[in-house]
């Protein structure tokens, strides 16, 4: 899951690159550090004297994002007010599209966390891992997520170039978009009994459906619960999906730096007790680990596959 930095008018903090201000000056403006703060002043002297011109709202979002930077969390983005509507759709499955699911590369820039089934991205050939290098035209090997989120979205049947690295090849794409209405989860009956549920995404609701797919489906022979290439969501969906094979008990906990610690419980009544089975790879992270951490420890679940992203942060 990301923190997310809420910005509108009034409330944006006024604040420019960082790096920047150890200048001392900008071509021919000189901050004074008088009774406006030195950020406004380095923000006023960039946008007068600056050889390009730079919109206050571009400023602001560069120095923020190199704050961000400086903090060394790769996790933590800026959404513009403008740009949290857009993510609060994706969080509920709900947004205009090419099916891409993005997480901060290790390297910097923006690399596919997961591609969503069926998807123009999917068809096209677009793979968990690949690093976004341009998109629309626009270089964005060193943008934020919400950037290169903001690129690719756009009006239903339009379309959007997209280059991506691959083991260091560039691969060119054009994917259309489409309106997205993902159903993030997923069930099928075995002949042996087996049922399998697969999630791709943690998104608002999945704990519901993962519980109600129990309750309705046969499944004598065990559960298998996939968790491939799974980037993660919201954290309160992944304890409501342990609460669907655990009955109470701690799921998850974590500290934000100067707080104590927060403890996340799975709810009580759970009546599943067979056989179940967690498939993971190496795209499964953050709400994924947690829930194939939290089923591990309990006993509850034996894990499949190999080693996962390990993002270790909330």
């Amino acid at each position: 899951m990301k923190r997310v930095l809420r910005g509108g008018r009034g409330t944006l903090i006024r604040v420019v690159l960082v790096s920047l201000l150890a200048l001392g000056a900008f071509s021919a403006g000189r901050l004074t550090h008088s009774n406006t703060g030195v950020l406004d002043e380095a923000e006023a002297s960039i946008s007068q004297y600056s050889n390009k011109s730079a919109t206050s709202d571009l400023l602001r979002r560069a120095a923020i994002e190199g704050m961000l930077r400086a903090s060394g969390d790769r996790w933590s983005s800026y959404y513009g007010v403008n740009e949290v509507g857009a993510f609060d759709q994706s969080l509920a499955g709900r947004y205009t599209g090419v099916g891409l699911w993005l997480r901060a590369g290790k390297g910097g820039g923006v690399e596919v966390a997961s591609v969503v089934g069926a998807s123009p991205a999917e068809r096209a050939g677009v793979l968990a891992g690949d690093s976004i290098v341009t998109a629309q035209g626009v270089d964005v090997s060193s943008a934020s997520i919400p950037v290169v989120s903001a690129l690719l979205r756009g009006d239903a049947n339009s379309q959007v170039q997209v280059t991506v690295v691959r083991s260091g090849e560039n691969i060119d794409f054009m994917l259309p978009r489409f309106a997205v209405a993902s159903n993030d989860v997923t069930a099928d009956s075995l002949k042996n009994g087996v049922l399998v549920i697969r999630i791709n995404a943690f998104t608002r609701g999945v704990g519901n459906e993962v519980s109600d797919i129990l309750s309705k489906s046969a499944h004598q022979g065990g559960v298998v619960l996939d968790l491939r290439d799974n980037p993660g969501g919201l954290i309160e969906e992944a304890v409501a999906v342990v609460g669907a094979f655990v009955s109470g008990g701690v799921v998850v906990s974590y500290e934000r730096r100067g707080q104590v610690s927060v403890v996340l419980e799975a709810a009580e009544g759970s009546k599943e007790h067979g056989s179940l089975a967690v498939v993971v790879n190496a795209q499964s992270a953050s709400a994924s680990e947690i829930v194939a951490a939290a089923l591990q420890d309990r006993n509850r679940a034996v894990i499949v596959g190999i080693k996962t992203f390990g993002k270790g942060t909330v």
